[in-house]
C-alpha cells in the first residue's frame, strides 16, 4: 500500500504542471492513494474505475502516462492496453501495469502488448515516483524529438520552395542565352570526342549563372564558358557603372581561377551605352590584358554604335562584332592561326638544326 508523505507547497509549486497521468483501477482505495501521492508531487491526475471509462477518458483528453490495473472485471487491463496500442492516436502513450501478480508470464503478456513497465502491488512510494518520473522524462524527450523532426520537415518544404524560385530565375537566364546555347551546341558537335567534357562545362555554367543571380540585384553578368579558354558574358538591360564594375570583377576572378584567355562581352540586349560605361569597358579590357587575357565586344547594334560615335569614345583597341556568332568564330580562327604559327616556328627551328 502507498503511504503518501505530505510536502510543503513550495516544494511542488510549478512542478509537472504539464504532465497528465491517468490512473485506472477498480479498487477505489488504490485510486485515492495513488492520486494523492502524484498530486502531492505536482502532477495533474485523472482517474477511471474500469476499462471502458479509461478508454473514454483517453479519447476525451489523452494523458501523458497511464497507470493501468491489469486485472479488472469485464474489460481487463490487458484488453485496454491492446486497444490503446492498436489506435494510431494513442499508441504512443506509455502504459505502466499495476498488478499483484509477479509471474513472468503475466509480465511478458503485458510487454508483448506494448506496456512500458510494471508496478507490483503493494506499491512502494519511492518506486512509484521514480518510475513515473523516468517514463515522463522519456515522454518529454520523445515529444521534443518529434517536434524537431516536424521543424526539419517544415524547413525542407521551405527549401524546396526556394529551389523552385531559383529554378524560375535560372530559366529566365537560359532563355536570354538561347543564341549562345545554339553556338555552343555547334561547337560540341565539331569537337566530337570532347562531348562528355563539354557536358561537364555546361553544368558548371549553370552553377556560375546561379551564383551571379544571387550576387546581383538584377539580371547581372553571367560568365558562360564556351571552351576552357573562351568565355562569354551576355549583358542584358540598362548598364550603369555599378554593373560594369561588377562584371569586371567577376571576369578578373574567372581569368585568375580558370586561366581564361579570351572574354567576349555580348551587348545584344543592351539598348544604349553612355560615356562612363564605355570608359569602363576600356578599363576592363586593359585590366584583362594585364592578367594575360584579351577582350572583345559583340552584339553592337546600330543604335549603340551611333551612341559611341556621339560621345567620342575611342574603342578602337577593343575588337567589336555585330553578332555573337561572328565574335566566337573570330576567336576560334585567331586561336587556330596562332597554333599554326607556333607549329611553323617549331618546324623552322627543327629544320635549322
Amino acid at each position: 500500500m502507498v503511504h503518501a508523505t505530505p510536502k510543503d507547497d513550495d516544494d511542488v509549486a510549478g512542478q509537472h504542471a504539464a504532465s497528465l497521468i491517468l490512473i485506472v483501477d477498480d479498487n477505489p482505495v488504490n485510486l485515492q492513494l495513488l492520486s494523492e501521492l502524484l498530486e502531492i508531487e505536482g502532477y495533474d491526475v485523472a482517474s477511471a474505475s474500469d476499462g471502458e471509462m479509461a478508454l473514454e477518458r483517453v479519447r476525451y483528453e489523452p494523458p501523458d502516462l497511464i497507470l493501468l490495473d491489469a486485472l479488472m472485471p469485464v474489460l481487463d487491463g490487458f484488453e485496454v492496453c491492446r486497444r490503446l496500442k492498436e489506435n494510431p492516436a494513442t499508441r504512443h502513450i506509455p502504459v505502466i501495469f499495476l498488478t499483484a501478480l509477479a509471474s513472468a508470464d503475466q509480465k511478458l503478456r503485458g510487454l508483448r502488448l506494448g506496456a512500458a513497465d510494471y508496478l507490483v502491488k503493494p506499491f512502494q512510494e519511492e518506486e512509484v515516483l521514480l518510475r513515473v518520473k523516468n517514463h515522463l522524462a522519456l515522454v518529454v524527450a520523445t515529444r521534443a524529438l518529434r517536434e524537431k523532426n516536424d521543424e526539419l520537415t517544415r524547413q525542407m518544404h521551405e527549401l524546396s520552395r526556394a529551389e523552385a524560385q531559383h529554378a524560375e530565375l535560372t530559366l529566365s537566364l537560359e532563355r536570354s542565352a538561347a543564341a549562345l546555347l545554339e553556338a555552343k551546341e555547334q561547337i560540341e558537335r565539331e569537337l566530337g570526342e570532347r562531348v562528355r567534357a563539354e557536358e561537364d562545362r555546361a553544368r558548371l555554367s549553370e552553377e556560375i549563372i546561379a551564383l551571379q543571380t544571387r550576387r546581383l540585384r538584377e539580371l547581372a553578368a553571367p560568365i558562360i564558358p564556351i571552351t576552357d579558354w573562351l568565355v562569354v558574358v551576355p549583358l542584358i538591360g540598362e548598364i550603369d557603372e555599378v554593373r560594369a564594375e561588377q562584371a569586371q570583377e567577376s571576369l578578373l576572378a574567372s581569368v585568375s581561377e580558370h586561366g581564361t584567355e579570351v572574354v567576349i562581352l555580348d551587348i545584344t540586349g543592351v539598348p544604349t551605352i553612355d560615356a562612363d560605361v564605355a570608359l569602363g569597358f576600356i578599363e576592363g579590357a586593359r585590366a584583362l590584358r594585364l592578367v594575360g587575357a584579351s577582350a572583345m565586344i559583340t552584339g553592337v547594334s546600330p543604335e549603340v554604335a551611333r551612341a559611341l560615335v556621339g560621345i567620342e569614345v575611342d574603342m578602337s583597341r577593343i575588337p567589336t562584332f555585330g553578332t555573337l556568332q561572328r565574335g566566337i568564330a573570330h576567336a576560334m580562327a585567331a586561336r587556330q592561326a596562332a597554333k599554326a604559327n607556333r607549329g611553323a616556328r617549331r618546324q623552322d627551328r627543327h629544320e635549322g638544326r
